[in-house]
C-alpha cells in the first residue's frame, strides 16, 4: 500500500480549499487577515510530505492559485486580461516547484535543520523577483504584515527578505514538526530554533518602537484636489493649467496658517510646457515664497525633450532647489516618458531630505540609495489606482522602516500618509473616490541608521546561497523508506 492511499481524498479537498482561502484572504489589497498568511501553506505543505510528487504539485498549484485569484480584478484593471492571466498562473506554478523541492529536501534528508528549506527557497525567490522585475517587490507576502509593526522592524537589518523569511518560517516549523512528531531530539531542535527565532525578532521590533522619542518634529501638509482638476494630456490647455494651479495655491495657503512647514503635492499633480511653465510655476513660487513653506510636487513635465515624469522642490523663498526624475516607470501607462536614473536630496533645516515618486518605493535597492545619503524624511508625490490605495502606500511606508526615515506621501486616487522610522502611519486620510483631500500632520526629524542602508540585501543573498546548497547538497542524502513510513 502507498502513502497516498491512506489520506482520505475529503481531507485532502479540504485541507486545499482551506490553503487557498486563507492566502485569499491574507494576501489581498487591504491588510485585513494578515495572520492567515501565517498559517496558510501548513495544509500543502504537511500533505507534500506523504503524496506522491504529482499529487504534491497538483495541491500545492490549486492552493496557491486560490490565493492569487484575490488580485484578479485588480490585474486586469491596470495590466489588462492577458498580463493578469499570466501573472495568476505563473506565481502559483512557481510556488508548486519550491514545494516540490522542499518535500525532496525533508523526505531524503534525516537532519531537523531542512525546517529552513521552504523559507530559504521562498524568500530567494521573492529575493530575485524584486531584483529583476519590472514592477520591483510590488508582488511580496511581506507588505500584508505592514500593520505588525513588532514585525516589520526587521526590515531595517535584512530588508523586506526578513520579513517573508519569518512568515514563512513559521508554517515550515509546524509542518515539519510534525513530520517528525516521533523523534524527540529533531522535534526538540525544531521547537527550540523557532521559539529563539520568533522571540529574537519580536523582541528586537518591540524595543525599536519603544525607542522613539518624536522629540524633533516639523508640520507637514499634504493637499490633493478633486481628480476633475487633474488634466491627463500630452497637450495640456494654458488657462486650465492656471486654474489648477491657483487651486493649489489656494490649498497652500490654507495648509500653512495650519501651521505647515514643508506642503507635499501629488503626481503629475499639473502639466508644464513651454506654453504653460512661466505661468505655472510663477504661481507656485509666490505661494511658497508668500507663505514660508518648502514646496514639493509632482507635475509633468513636457518642457523638453525627452518628456518626463519629475517632481521639484521649492524653498521657503521662492526658489527652485531642486528637481527629480520619476525612475520607474509604469509599463504600459507611462511608456511615452523617459526614466530618469538620479535620487534628488535637498537640506530643510540643515538636514537632509529626498524627493521619490510613486512606483521607485517598489524598489528597495533604489530608495537604499536615499539610506546612504542619511535622509530624515522622504516627500513622496504619488497617483494609485484606488483599489490599491492601502497596499501601495504601506509598500512606499516600508521603505522608510528599511532606511530609517519618516516619510510624507501625498497620493492621487489613494492614501495621504504622514509615517516615521517605525513605518507607523501617524496621520492618514485618502483621496481614493477622487474627491480632495488634505492632511496636516507632525513629521518626526528623527533618523535612524540601519543594517540595511549599510549592507543593502545582504540577507536576500545569504537566502540564495543557502537555497543553492539545499538544493545541491542536502537533496543527495536519499532516505530510506521504512523511516519514511515510521514517520508516517
Amino acid at each position: 500500500m502507498t502513502v497516498s492511499q491512506k489520506i482520505n481524498p475529503l481531507f485532502v479537498v479540504t485541507a486545499v480549499l482551506f490553503s487557498g482561502l486563507c492566502w485569499y484572504l491574507s494576501n489581498g489589497l487591504t491588510g485585513d487577515y494578515w495572520y492567515l498568511l501565517w498559517i496558510a501553506p501548513v495544509p500543502v505543505l504537511a500533505l507534500s510530505f506523504r503524496l506522491p510528487a504529482k499529487a504534491a504539485f497538483i495541491i500545492s498549484f490549486i492552493a496557491y492559485l486560490l490565493g492569487r485569484l484575490s488580485w484578479f480584478s485588480y490585474l486586469v484593471s491596470v495590466a489588462t486580461l492577458i498580463p493578469a492571466i499570466i501573472f495568476t498562473l505563473v506565481l502559483p506554478l512557481i510556488f508548486s516547484l519550491i514545494i516540490l523541492q522542499v518535500r525532496k529536501i525533508i523526505t531524503r534528508s534525516p537532519h531537523w535543520w531542512t525546517v529552513f528549506a521552504f523559507p530559504v527557497l521562498f524568500t530567494s525567490f521573492e529575493f530575485l523577483v524584486a531584483r529583476f522585475s519590472p514592477d520591483g517587490s510590488a508582488a511580496s507576502i511581506a507588505y500584508t504584515q505592514s500593520n505588525v509593526l513588532s514585525l516589520i522592524q526587521v526590515a531595517s537589518v535584512t530588508g523586506i527578505a526578513g520579513i517573508t523569511f519569518i512568515v514563512i518560517f513559521f508554517p515550515s516549523a509546524i509542518a515539519v514538526a510534525w513530520y517528525y512528531r516521533k523523534e524527540k531530539n529533531k522535534l526538540r531542535y525544531i521547537t527550540v530554533s523557532s521559539i529563539v527565532i520568533l522571540a529574537a525578532v519580536f523582541s528586537f521590533g518591540l524595543t525599536r518602537i519603544n525607542n522613539n522619542k518624536k522629540d524633533v518634529t516639523v508640520k507637514a501638509g499634504l493637499a490633493v484636489l478633486d481628480e476633475k482638476f487633474h488634466y491627463i494630456t500630452g497637450h495640456p490647455d494654458l488657462q486650465k493649467e492656471i486654474q489648477s494651479a491657483e487651486y493649489y495655491a489656494a490649498q497652500i495657503k490654507k495648509l500653512s496658517e495650519e501651521a505647515a512647514q514643508v506642503i507635499v503635492l501629488p503626481e503629475r499633480a499639473v502639466n508644464i510646457t513651454p506654453e504653460t511653465d512661466s505661468a505655472v510655476m510663477h504661481i507656485l513660487m509666490t505661494a511658497a515664497k508668500q507663505n514660508h513653506v518648502v514646496l514639493v510636487t509632482g507635475y509633468t513635465n513636457f518642457k523638453n525633450k525627452p518628456q518626463r515624469n519629475s517632481a521639484m522642490v521649492i524653498n521657503a523663498d521662492g526658489g527652485l532647489v531642486t528637481g527629480y526624475n520619476k525612475a520607474h516607470l509604469v509599463t504600459g501607462l507611462e511608456n511615452q516618458f523617459t526614466a530618469g536614473n538620479e535620487i534628488a536630496v535637498f537640506q530643510f533645516n540643515n538636514l537632509p531630505a529626498g524627493v521619490a515618486i510613486c512606483k521607485d518605493l517598489d524598489f528597495p535597492a533604489y530608495i537604499r540609495r536615499y539610506g546612504e545619503k542619511s535622509v530624515h524624511f522622504l516627500c513622496i508625490p504619488a497617483w494609485d489606482f484606488s483599489t490599491d490605495d492601502w497596499l501601495h502606500s504601506r509598500m512606499a511606508i516600508l521603505r522608510g522602516v528599511e532606511i530609517g526615515c519618516s516619510e510624507i506621501r501625498s497620493a492621487r486616487l489613494g492614501r495621504l500618509t504622514i509615517s516615521d522610522f517605525t513605518g507607523r502611519v501617524n496621520f492618514e486620510t485618502s483621496s481614493t473616490a477622487g474627491h480632495a483631500a488634505s492632511l496636516t500632520g507632525d513629521v518626526s526629524l528623527e533618523k535612524r541608521n540601519t543594517v540595511y542602508s549599510r549592507f543593502g540585501d545582504w540577507f536576500g543573498w545569504l537566502n540564495l546561497i543557502m537555497a543553492v546548497c539545499f538544493i545541491f547538497f542536502t537533496g543527495k542524502n536519499q532516505k530510506k523508506k521504512p523511516e519514511l513510513a515510521k514517520r508516517l
